[in-house]
């Protein structure tokens, strides 16, 4: 009797420039950074659908410092504003408008739309492929050349995808896997990379100390997942919440508890409560509080999604439906078990599902929050040490193949279920803070294999990867790669040898960012200098300064940094004094320094560092990614 496999037709076949499997935020930043460079693209995906947990319920964007993330996802969030605006044109009071937070918050439809939009305004050059599964992966002497998708729409049906370029966009790594890229899943130990909150960890949250039990060991947990659902109290709007299929009440006995010691008052101390535009609200999972110990459990349900990152689909699929059950069965608790006070019930009842929010699938969101997958092994590392300040430049490590930058908190949720013997917290769960860092290049870059580039399951440490795991990072990492795509395609180089300089230029002359500066404007004329000088060391500290009068001797010690991390070692000279900087002075040393391309600004006598900028970047960047 013949195999399922040998009694498959053959695949049909098709070629481009590059193919993404994974139509999450990451992917849609690559497809579109790389259309917009003239490029072929094949947008795969295995659901129905696009924008991966976006487009399912994360759309309380998480970025704090917003000049920390440019290009495409503020691309995403100005057309979030231009809906919100032409939605409340009739209306004074603007509230969606005021809602949507100046486009960093909006609805999971809303964006689902959008990302659409950004698609469709490449076409042809983004082809999109649905509801396919990927089912090999072809690797001949080290470079990922064909992949195989089977349809899941008409089983049996199978394609095979050749690119120069493939991008695994996906959460958990599953191209990258199948190529044979080394990957990690679970917490390293707090020795491997001296990270000081590795491994198994207790801390209260935003605390800085670490508990009792803290011991750094490396395991194997994936934190927890959840949904973030979107839910109204419009009436004409609410459906109501039914029991799920499967409900045990025992997975709230913890919560019952606190309910009878009268510790939850509402709904909101059990579960965290955002307000949307149109009479939305977005549910997360919350955190034990430090000051009050509640809540001890919430969506995040711990310990039952660590087989995820390695799981089959079906396998992804149960898991998905122990979430789905548990996650629902909170609400209707709340909402109706006779041992739930009555103010509490009524505080809950006020919610229901959104009528118009994923129609198709019960009106709950079709993907749970995947926080973590398979980390590949790459060309660079990020770590938690990462995040250090370098005391002479009052920043974080300088990184001169910075593509992207993170300041999220290190951001783990909890990796085990709650323990009484460790009250307050939940082991694994911490949120500390730390200065924006830099990403280098080398994380999207897998070892031993070619061909391929990984955004979203890049090569990071656990806690390194809790910062980083933001969708808008996601997106600039997901722009960077397609860019890099077009590239090694241009210049016929492996995607390891990509000259990042140029990549660099690329991504700064279309505002995105790979230097933090809390005083630059993505608008400002001198961003792409700042940006690209930033990640040679440009600034010490977080501020531009671009008003700042610069003397000969400030001048050229920047020169001699920059220059440095260029990779050219030049002397200052001994006739720099604090007289004013002229650009006659700047544009000598830059020939002295081996750069004789002419600048087109006007010649000043007194330069202030916007100036300064300018010229040096139009000296020494590969403009328009051309050297």
């Amino acid at each position: 009797m013949p195999s399922l496999h040998a009694a498959l037709a053959a695949p049909s076949s098709q070629q481009a420039d590059v193919v993404i499997y994974g139509a999450t935020p990451g992917g849609i930043g690559a497809a579109v950074s790389a259309a917009r460079l003239g490029r072929s693209v094949i947008l795969c995906e295995y659901e129905d659908h696009i924008g991966g947990i976006v487009s399912n319920g994360l759309t309380n964007a998480d970025i704090g410092k917003r000049q920390a993330v440019g290009g495409l996802f503020y691309e995403f969030t100005r057309r979030v504003v231009k809906r919100y605006e032409e939605q409340d044109r009739n209306d004074p009071a603007k509230p969606n408008l005021k809602l949507c937070r100046d486009g960093y918050w909006y609805e999971a439809s809303a964006a689902e739309q959008i990302f659409h939009q950004m698609i469709e305004g490449e076409a042809p050059r983004i082809r999109l492929l649905l509801r396919h599964e990927l089912v090999a992966a072809q690797v001949d002497r080290n470079q990922l050349t064909r992949i195989t998708l089977e349809s899941r729409q008409d089983p049996g049906t199978r394609i095979d995808l050749r690119a120069p370029v493939f991008i695994d966009a996906t959460y958990e790594g599953d191209l990258a896997a199948m190529a044979k890229v080394p990957f990690r899943i679970g917490r390293e130990s707090r020795s491997e990379y001296q990270e000081a909150h590795a491994g198994r960890i207790y801390m209260r949250f935003r605390d800085t100390a670490l508990l009792p039990g803290s011991t750094g060991e490396a395991d194997q947990a994936t934190q927890a997942f959840c949904f973030r659902f979107h839910v109204t109290n419009d009436p004409a709007k609410r459906i109501p919440i039914e029991k799920p299929n499967g409900y045990q009440r025992a997975d709230y006995a913890l919560t019952l508890e606190d309910l009878r010691a009268g510790k939850i008052q509402r709904f909101r101390d059990v579960i965290q409560v955002y307000p949307m535009p149109n009479g939305r609200f977005e549910l997360n999972s919350d955190h034990a509080h430090p000051d009050t110990g509640i809540p001890r459990e919430s969506l995040d349900l711990a310990e039952e999604c660590w087989a995820w990152p390695t799981s089959s689909p079906a396998a992804r699929r149960k898991i998905y439906e122990r979430y789905r059950t548990h996650n629902v069965g909170l609400i209707w608790f709340l909402q109706n078990d006779p041992e739930v006070p009555e103010t509490v019930r009524q505080d809950a009842l006020q919610y229901g599902w959104h009528k118009e929010e994923w129609p198709s699938n019960q009106h709950i969101p079709r993907q749970v929050y995947v926080r973590q997958g398979r980390r590949i092994l790459g060309d660079a590392i990020l770590t938690e040490r990462d995040a250090d300040v370098d005391p002479k430049l009052q920043r974080t490590r300088v990184q001169p193949t910075s593509i992207a930058v993170i300041e999220w908190a290190f951001d783990p949720h909890g990796h085990h279920k709650y323990d009484p013997a460790h009250p307050g917290v939940r082991e694994g769960y911490i949120f500390v803070e730390h200065e924006p860092f830099q990403v280098p290049y080398g994380v999207v870059v897998p070892q031993k294999i070619d061909g391929l580039l990984v955004p979203v399951a890049c090569s990071c440490s656990h806690v390194a990867y809790n910062a980083l795991r933001m969708e808008p990072v996601f997106i600039a990492l997901g722009e960077a790669c397609g860019i890099a795509a077009h590239l090694a395609i241009d210049r016929k180089v492996p995607l390891r040898r990509v000259p990042v300089d140029a990549l660099q230029t690329l991504l700064v002359e279309r505002r995105g960012v790979i230097t933090f500066y809390g005083d630059l404007h993505f608008q400002d004329p001198a961003f792409a200098a700042f940006q690209w000088l930033g990640a040679r060391g440009l600034n010490p500290g977080y501020e531009a300064s671009k008003e700042e009068k610069l003397t000969q001797r400030n001048a050229a010690e920047k020169l001699a940094r920059v220059l440095s991390f260029a990779g050219k070692t030049w002397q200052i000279p001994a006739s720099a004094t604090d007289r004013p900087l002229s650009t006659s002075v700047l544009t000598a040393w830059l020939q002295n320094a081996g750069y004789l391309r002419q600048s087109q600004r006007a010649a000043s006598e007194m330069l202030d560092l916007a100036q300064f900028a300018a010229i040096v970047y139009e000296s020494i960047a590969p403009l328009n990614g051309q050297k």
